[in-house]
């Protein structure tokens, strides 16, 4: 029988055991009090913790009534001891507040869109109960022309909002290293190769960038998101060498 001893933190004032898989606040948090407790954008559960949108951010003290701190819980290791809190009224109105710049540089037109009620923009916005952003003539990014250079993908960087997961996907997941984040700040932007053309590209036709995509910036000609999966089934793909 192990001695080891159970390490415990703290939920919103529950506590619960810190398992093997807990790498994070994130999937600590997830695991016992479910998906839709800390919203999430640039997370991707295939992928390695990045930080970029901050929405998963959550309050944590190092002792109970102890002074608190705002943390993305993302890539926040979780630790003994440590008392989180996931909802409050600071945490929704950062939240908020961040989808709302997001929203600022991003089209308003879900009822036209393609993955219109299966984005998940819109889904952690409607969340938030976000409908609109607040700021007056922002800087934007709309009116980059769609290229449909390639045959089996898409790119429409109008609905990008710089997460980073198709980056990270083909890095990651394909190891292809097609895909890139060019320039800083507001003139950062994703780009295939050097800036070429997605059809003139390495690009090896894997999906991994589409199939991780939270809008519809990166889509697959062959399979849209327009409908939301219900079954899942596994299958053999014939269109690589590992099946």
């Amino acid at each position: 029988m192990s001695s080891e001893k159970r390490k415990i933190a703290y939920i919103d004032g529950k506590p619960y055991e810190i398992g093997p898989n807990h790498t994070s606040i994130l999937k600590f948090v997830k695991s016992y009090v479910g998906e839709k407790k800390v919203p999430t954008l640039c997370d991707d559960p295939n992928l390695a913790p990045y930080g970029a949108c901050r929405v998963c951010s959550v309050e944590v003290a190092l002792e109970k009534d102890g002074p608190t701190r705002v943390v993305a819980s993302c890539h926040t290791p979780v630790a003994e001891n440590q008392h989180i809190f996931t909802s409050n009224e600071a945490l929704t109105s950062l939240r908020k507040n961040i989808v709302e710049l997001v929203l600022t540089d991003h089209p308003m037109e879900c009822d036209t869109c393609e993955v219109n009620n299966n984005c998940e923009l819109q889904t952690v916005a409607n969340d938030l109960g976000v409908a609109d952003h607040r700021y007056n003539s922002p800087k934007q990014h709309k009116g980059i022309p769609r290229d449909t250079s390639h045959d089996y993908m898409r790119m429409n960087l109008d609905n990008c909002i710089n997460c980073g997961r198709c980056v990270r996907a083909c890095d990651e997941i394909q190891g292809s290293f097609v895909l890139t984040m060019s320039g800083r700040g507001f003139e950062s932007r994703i780009t295939t190769d050097n800036d070429m053309m997605f059809g003139d590209s390495s690009c090896v036709s894997c999906g991994a960038c589409a199939h991780t995509c939270p809008t519809d910036a990166i889509s697959d000609v062959f399979q849209s998101k327009s409908a939301a999966v219900d079954k899942k089934v596994r299958t053999t793909c014939s269109y690589c060498g590992v099946g």
